[in-house]
């Protein structure tokens, strides 16, 4: 009640640290043995190697990718891109992998939907994944499991602040603003008074997300999102 009342309804954001940390994913998907020995490790998953999907997917096995990751993490520097190399991104592996989704417990603000649907999405990548500055059509409980992302947060107030893409635009609920990386371009100086002046303008809420916390992520909300070390997160989306 005091959720749908606080953040639901008023389609307020809200950080629930350790909210999903008994569950056995958390304890369990962080070791290496554990995606890289026994048959999980011999399935294959559909690996984005960048965001945009102009380089498209490649399949690899959860032995492999989990290598990948691993690698990626030992760098001084993350190789080029906003994938990191390789991401799996939104993926069913839940439903693709049933004993996986048996180390996951729905939480119960994830089943407040009108609509009775839920979709369940896995984010699994290595140190230094970017998800460009966007927002989504639908509610999002945003659970992390392994590792630690920085997520950052503008109310739909600030659209007009986030150089959004033209309305024709199949990608139109993303932001044209470049380097996506917004922390990369923070830090090279690359928004000013000459480019973006209004992104220096637009007001926002930010946070880093440790093993266990769950975020509401709530409708509408742009958002930006980058892995601080390899890391897994699962999303329940509704309406």
């Amino acid at each position: 009640r005091s959720f749908l009342l606080r953040h639901l309804a008023p389609n307020a954001p809200v950080v629930l640290r350790g909210d999903c940390a008994a569950w056995p994913a958390v304890e369990h998907w962080g070791r290496l043995s554990f995606w890289s020995e026994g048959p999980v490790g011999r399935r294959f998953v559909p690996v984005e190697m960048d965001y945009w999907l102009d380089e498209g997917f490649q399949m690899m096995s959860i032995r492999e990718f989990v290598c990948h990751c691993k690698r990626v993490e030992g760098l001084a520097t993350p190789p080029a891109g906003l994938s990191g190399g390789g991401y799996v991104a939104q993926h069913a592996m839940l439903e693709q992998i049933p004993s996986l989704a048996a180390d996951v417990l729905t939480p119960d603000i994830a089943l407040c939907g009108a609509e009775g649907s839920l979709l369940r999405q896995l984010f699994f990548g290595p140190k230094g994944t970017v998800t460009p500055l966007h927002y989504d059509p639908y509610e999002n409980i945003f659970c992390q499991v392994v590792g630690s992302k920085y997520v950052r947060l503008y109310a739909p107030s600030e659209a007009e602040r986030l150089y959004a893409r033209c309305e024709e635009d199949t990608l139109r609920n993303n932001s044209t603003v470049e380097p996506a990386d917004l922390l990369e371009g923070e830090a090279s100086g690359s928004y000013n008074a000459d480019r973006y002046p209004k992104l220096l303008e637009a007001k926002y809420l930010e946070v880093v997300l440790e093993p266990g916390d769950v975020l509401y992520l709530p409708k509408g909300w742009w958002h930006f999102v980058k892995s601080l070390s390899t890391s897994i997160s699962v999303a329940f989306h509704f309406n």
